[in-house]
């Protein structure tokens, strides 16, 4: 048993190390996000700074693809913005407050133990995006933060069902606001809030977070009317929703969905023993032969054009196989069949699912946006199978993920500064 706690304090040693040396080292495992920061993010924060109405009012040609709250709060009330490494290392240190609170939200859920919680938790610091959004002082982490805190209190608010307050209501709505006001796909939560209380028929929830929402929806509606109807980026040469984030990209970014959603779950289902009965194959064959057939008709020819994006799978199936897309869609066709596993099992599942959809909008998805996203549905919304809440606190669960996630971010290092050291 000592062994067991001595190797959960050597994982989260090395977690916590690898973060502080990763900022020193000015470690991009992201690749973009050094450009990102100097040619969108930080302009925009010094601008902000400077004259607040030219900068909203001109927003667009900054180039960010997000909306402007990380970059108000960080010009007003971040005492760094003097300096650019400076700035970067206070948002590192805010980028740990995701680690604390989802590590309580996990503790209390799935009666874990501390180490064991946050040691899951730790994971984050190891994640390449979430890394890389940290030493470079981008938005993403921010997001996830008020999502995290939106989250908490709404589980708070699930599990105090005799003493449901408007007060509780009230920062679900607040902070699941701020947190699309970052990243504007983070409306997902909200929607699946609303969808999950109709469903439910929670009035007591369903009618002040309708008028909730209402106003706090009046600072977009300002933001619309100064930008004339939409954002464009640059020199009004791009319309961000017509362009880039549309409806229309749903259907060939599912593939891609379920391929990561898959990447992400992986150490969990791992621990199922009847992951893989008869029927089951059958079933992940049957839909492996449908994505073969449609290849064969080049339906997903467009993947092989895509030279960002699209994924980790995506990405490790181009550096074995070049254009054969047979691993790819075979590694999709169990995350097709885990997706449908999970739609099963409950409404609310179901509802969650159709919000995440939203996450299918870009004409190009990028990983970035799951990550650690998938983790925090699955940790935090999910309805899971009774036997997995136990399956978590078994330290085999618990190793065999901090190894997972370990080896991801090696292969990524090894991928960003060896075989793709530009991008």
């Amino acid at each position: 048993m000592q062994n067991y706690q001595n190797l959960k304090y050597f994982f989260l040693i090395f977690f916590i190390l690898s973060y502080i040396i990763g900022f020193f080292l000015r470690e991009n495992i992201a690749g973009g996000a050094e450009q990102d920061f100097l040619s969108f993010t930080w302009p925009a924060i010094l601008s902000f700074k400077n004259d607040f109405y030219f900068s909203i009012k001109n927003y667009g040609s900054f180039g960010e693809g997000s909306l402007p709250l990380f970059h108000i709060i960080n010009a007003y009330l971040n005492p760094f913005t003097f300096d650019q490494f400076a700035f970067q290392g206070s948002i590192t240190l805010i980028s740990l407050l995701n680690v604390i609170i989802f590590s309580q939200i996990i503790e209390k859920k799935f009666k874990l133990k501390k180490i064991d919680a946050l040691l899951y938790a730790s994971i984050f610091l190891i994640l390449p995006f979430f890394r890389s959004s940290a030493f470079w002082g981008i938005t993403e982490n921010f997001g996830w933060l008020f999502l995290l805190i939106s989250i908490k209190y709404y589980n708070y608010y699930n599990e105090n069902k005799n003493q449901r307050k408007f007060s509780t209501i009230f920062l679900i709505c607040l902070f699941s606001s701020l947190a699309l006001y970052v990243r504007p796909y983070l409306i997902f939560f909200p929607i699946f809030l609303i969808l999950n209380s109709v469903f439910n028929k929670d009035y007591n929830y369903l009618k002040p977070s309708i008028i909730l929402y209402l106003v706090f929806s009046i600072p977009g509606f300002i933001l619309i009317y100064l930008w004339e109807g939409v954002l464009k980026l640059g020199n009004d040469e791009i319309n961000l929703v017509k362009d880039y984030h549309n409806p229309k990209f749903i259907s060939k970014n599912l593939i891609i969905f379920s391929s990561l959603f898959l990447f992400y779950l992986t150490p969990f289902e791992y621990f199922k023993n009847n992951f893989l009965t008869k029927k089951k194959i059958i079933f992940i064959f049957s839909i492996f032969l449908i994505l073969l057939i449609l290849n064969y008709f080049e339906i997903f020819n467009y993947l092989n054009t895509w030279y960002f994006g699209g994924g980790v799978i995506l990405k490790f199936n181009k550096i074995l196989f070049e254009e054969n897309l047979i691993f790819f869609l075979f590694y999709s066709s169990f995350g097709i069949f885990l997706i449908f596993k999970y739609l099963s099992i409950s409404i609310k599942n179901r509802l969650l699912f159709l919000s995440l959809l939203i996450f299918c909008f870009p004409a190009y998805i990028l990983q970035e946006y799951f990550e650690p996203l998938f983790l925090i549905v699955f940790f935090t919304l999910f309805d899971l199978e009774k036997n997995k809440f136990e399956t978590f606190k078994k330290n085999k669960t618990i190793f065999i993920f901090c190894i997972y996630f370990s080896i991801y971010y090696f292969g990524s290092l090894y991928y960003r500064y060896n075989i793709n050291p530009i991008s």
